[in-house]
């Protein structure tokens, strides 16, 4: 499987931090807390690129896309992140665009999911290469561990290559999930024989479900912190606390963390200036 490859330079991953404060401190504004969502981290992510942003999608494999480097993310909440160093975790959905027969087999199953799935990865590859002419596209996974207490947060990329059917073997797996019987199509790396693919049967619409080593931080992995020291967003300007006392009373969470966001990067541009 491939390895974690550099995301950030070290003022990138200074940045981040510094947008992760101000992302959690507004979170905590939020009574009862609130939770990082893929919008959330994709506005911190292409404002470290310089890209535009808004541009996140939650269509496969669409979520950055900008100067020959594509990532896609995928967020996946933990307890404690930094404990996951050096462990593999699945991934609840990587796409749900899967079609195949069961009665067809284990190994056939195997070959149609993931000749699917490399096909969608070509189509990621084309996109990224229409944005830059001169180089070959970089295509990646972008993983984020976030932990339940907003205070610790593991991020790491590795390569997005294109699985070769060849490499695996599958079996169909018996089990239970909330209670209920069910089967999956498990797929395992056939040099290994780690499990690598989760996939849930397409009576349901079927989907796949990766799993991720987690690198260690120095190998790949970027560990940031933001400890509940009491200190909340004191930035806030009129019109944002009539926005918040707005989205308390209708319910509209989301637009208010990208308002508080954008506000506190524009003072950060600002203050540089």
């Amino acid at each position: 499987m491939p390895h974690a490859i550099n995301a950030f330079t070290d003022d990138e991953a200074r940045v981040v931090q510094k947008m992760l404060e101000d992302l959690v401190r507004a979170l905590r504004v939020v009574p009862g807390g609130g939770k990082i969502e893929e919008d959330y981290w994709s506005y911190i992510y292409n404002t470290v690129r310089n890209a535009p942003t808004g541009g996140w999608s939650n269509l496969t494999m669409r979520d950055y896309c900008h100067a020959g480097l594509g990532v896609e993310m995928k967020l996946l909440k933990r307890k404690s992140p930094l404990k996951d160093q050096g462990r593999t975790l699945m991934h609840p959905s990587a796409t749900r665009a899967l079609k195949f027969n069961p009665s067809a087999g284990a190994e056939a199953c195997k070959n149609a999911v993931l000749e699917q799935f490399g096909g969608l990865m070509r189509e990621f590859r084309g996109r990224v290469g229409a944005t830059c002419a001169d180089a070959d596209p970089d295509i990646r996974w972008g993983v984020l561990l976030w932990g339940e207490s907003l205070e610790d947060f593991l991020y790491f990329e590795e390569p997005m290559i294109e699985p070769n059917p060849d490499n695996f073997y599958a079996e169909f797996v018996a089990g239970t999930h909330r209670g209920a019987a069910r089967e999956n199509l498990y797929i395992f790396e056939r040099e290994t024989g780690v499990k690598r693919y989760s996939v849930t049967m397409p009576d349901k619409g079927a989907k796949l479900q990766p799993y991720f080593d987690i690198p260690r931080v120095g190998d790949g992995a970027y560990a940031f912190r933001v400890p509940d020291d009491g200190r909340r967003p004191l930035w806030l300007k009129q019109e944002t606390l009539d926005a918040l006392h707005s989205a308390l009373e209708h319910g509209n969470i989301d637009e208010l963390i990208m308002t508080l966001l954008r506000e506190r990067q524009a003072r950060g541009i600002e203050e540089q200036v």
